[in-house]
């Protein structure tokens, strides 16, 4: 039934009374609205003069845009609907009523039926769908056109868009860290070139621009269902083109305010903004795009990609000590187990082979992410793997991966039976595994590091010691780092990775020893010979970054995490032997001990730089060491009051700068040093 208006006439239909334009009442549809085509908003307000108070608006508010696509939708009726028709989804709240698919359910699920249904999800796409939006909620409901705004403004961040994809292309020639295949990037690049070229504003009429808007928030408000005889060559034409979505929008923003970050392209970017402001307004954006893919859609692989490299652009800008970057992990894990990606189910067998191997990467690159995350900030994992079963992903190209699905299954023959390729190539799914499997064993460690003394806990910290050598041991021989590898004529970043990945393998023994030494209170030989080994491999890279500025960002943290805990462990147990008399229990010469912590001090003595975020941490950390080993090196020499009170209060608060408080594992704790540890291009 019509509402009357004050005046006891019938009143018009929400459309026709703010065009300000004569209704006739037809019910349920009005005449007028048939004939505009927008039958699908006409409805009649119960109380259409309560809306909020009118006030005065430039053509850039949301109430004003809604009013401009309307006009230019009449303008141009004569185009044709296909060309001009405005989705409906605009016009309404993106939240719906409707129930949603609740996600992954595991097998202790009231829910789940029997082993069959393990992993499978709760509802179907097509009997809940995802927030559709076409029900109105009547005025409550948030103005539609003020969700086509936005999206504007996302896309706005892409203008340039041919310097973003050579910034993208440029980073996946470089990298050796990418989760998500370089085709499925690239590929998704031009066909969004192409797209917004398609639409761009052409003699001032913005109908097309308007329309590609409404049309990316309508594909969005779709579920997203992978077909299960999608290929890797034409996958990423589910996300662009005709069903562009907002979540590849997103993760080209992360894509290219990282590489932004790493310094590449620095030509291509525009001189006005600088590339830290650039990175931001990259994050700003896809920050904008995750926020309304939220409301919109439900969880899926893209979502899990865009959250993913949100984290990592994050982490880069504000570091792994900020709490946006440790709510982000937070959000990273939840969208894993709400897919069920931590799990190798039957229903994500039916999946296209290449899905699983990228969800299989996704997993492991988030897994050694969250255990460097609770390594550093000394807090339980977000990702556990005993409630996990993923396996590794296979040590595969991504052009094999994406490629034809033939071909991807004939590659498996080139593996060995632990899914390494028998072969000597370096691929980024090659360091996914390593550092996935040195993780599993610093997840271990973790834990026991909050369990009290005893000779249980000891048992078990040299089980992890022994099973991680015995891992690492069996390594294929090609990824064994060794300080020989900078004569080769491998790439940078090859020989980058091979490091890292080694020392984060040390500093695994490093993180046992120092637990076993805390609950025996003496340094062991152990612990001294791993500090050791740590300390001179941190200063070969040293002599490399001196060599190359490529590498500096890299350097910088590896000094951080690594060569200051390690040289810490050393200069004390130096410190304490010569104020003891008592030998320190080490199977090495003590001289190149010395001569490399000299050479430490000088690097954190060149980094103090007033430009430098860390530049207090390095000078003060510097000024310690050197005074230490002066007393070591000076044993009769008579240090001023001064100095003495400062060694003595530095004494004090050595464990928790340099390895482990009566909390369990802190790392240089109550420092926030604007690093993004692991963040390697």
């Amino acid at each position: 039934m019509n509402s009357l208006r004050r005046n006891g006439k019938l009143a018009s239909c929400e459309p026709c009374r703010k065009r300000k334009v004569r209704c006739d009442h037809a019910q349920p549809v009005c005449d007028r609205c048939q004939q505009r085509g927008v039958a699908d908003r006409c409805f009649y307000h119960p109380e259409p003069m309560t809306h909020a108070d009118r006030r005065r608006r430039d053509e850039n508010s949301p109430l004003e845009l809604e009013d401009s696509i309307m006009t230019h939708q009449s303008r141009s009726e004569t185009l044709g609907p296909e060309s001009t028709t405005i989705p409906s989804i605009i016009h309404s709240t993106p939240r719906s009523a409707q129930s949603l698919p609740t996600g992954y359910l595991g097998p202790t699920s009231f829910v789940v039926q029997g082993p069959e249904d393990d992993g499978d999800l709760f509802s179907d796409a097509d009997e809940h769908p995802a927030r559709s939006g076409h029900e109105d909620e009547g005025p409550a409901a948030a103005p539609s056109s003020l969700w086509v705004k936005r999206v504007s403004e996302v896309l706005r961040s892409l203008e340039n868009f041919s310097s973003i994809k050579s910034l993208i292309y440029e980073y996946y020639d470089v990298t050796e860290t990418a989760v998500i295949a370089s085709p499925l990037i690239l590929r998704a690049l031009n066909e969004i070139e192409i797209t917004f070229i398609e639409n761009l504003p052409r003699n001032g009429a913005r109908e097309q621009l308007f329309a590609l808007h409404a049309t990316i928030i309508q594909n969005t408000a779709k579920a997203f269902k992978i077909p299960n005889d999608v290929t890797g060559d034409n996958f990423h034409k589910c996300f662009t083109g005709s069903s562009l979505r907002l979540e590849i929008i997103g993760i080209i923003c992360a894509l290219a305010g990282r590489a932004s970050y790493f310094g590449l392209s620095c030509s291509n970017t525009s001189s006005a903004v600088s590339q830290p402001e650039f990175s931001r307004k990259m994050l700003a954006a896809c920050d904008s795009a995750l926020h309304m893919c939220r409301h919109l859609t439900v969880s899926n692989d893209l979502t899990l990609w865009l959250v993913h490299e949100n984290l990592l652009l994050s982490s880069s800008l504000f570091s792994d000590s900020s709490s946006i970057t440790w709510q982000r992990l937070g959000e990273l894990a939840t969208v894993i187990f709400e897919l069920g990606v931590h799990r190798d189910t039957a229903s994500s067998k039916t999946l296209p082979l290449f899905i699983m191997e990228s969800r299989r990467r996704l997993f492991a690159a988030a897994y050694q992410f969250d255990k460097g995350i609770a390594t550093f900030l000394g807090r339980p994992p977000r990702i556990s793997w005993r409630h996990s079963d993923c396996c590794l992903p296979l040590d595969l190209g991504d052009h094999i991966l994406i490629g034809d699905p033939d071909i991807l299954e004939a590659s498996q023959a080139s593996l060995d039976p632990q899914g390494w390729s028998m072969g000597k190539a370096h691929r980024r799914a090659t360091w996914i595994r390593l550092r996935f499997i040195i993780s599993t064993f610093r997840e271990e460690i973790l834990e026991l590091s909050l369990k009290k003394p005893s000779s249980e806990r000891t048992d078990q910290l040299m089980s992890v010691s022994r099973r991680c050598n015995e891992a690492w041991n069996s390594l294929p021989e090609h990824l064994h780092y060794t300080s020989e590898c900078w004569g080769t004529d491998l790439s940078l970043g090859v020989k980058l990775m091979l490091l890292i990945s080694y020392l984060a393998y040390l500093y695994n023994e490093f993180l046992v020893q120092s637990l076993l030494t805390k609950d025996s209170g003496e340094t062991s030989a152990a612990q001294l010979d791993v500090s050791a080994t740590i300390l001179s491999t941190v200063l070969t890279l040293g002599r490399q970054w001196e060599r190359s500025v490529a590498i500096q960002r890299d350097f910088t943290w590896i000094i951080l995490l690594y060569g200051v805990s390690s040289a810490g462990v050393i200069i004390r147990a130096l410190q304490r032997q010569a104020q003891t008399g008592q030998p320190m229990l080490y199977s090495g010469l003590q001289a190149p001990l010395i001569r490399n912590v000299s050479v430490l001090i000088s690097h954190l003595e060149s980094m103090a730089r007033p430009d430098q975020a860390n530049s207090t941490y390095f000078s003060q950390t510097a000024a310690a060491f050197t005074r230490i080993l002066d007393e070591i090196l000076e044993p009769r020499l008579e240090i001023p009051a001064s100095i003495g009170d400062t060694v003595h209060n530095f004494d004090i608060d050595f464990d928790s700068l340099f390895g482990l408080n009566q909390e369990g594992i802190q790392l240089l704790e109550n420092t926030d040093f604007g690093a993004s540890f692991g963040q390697i291009l």
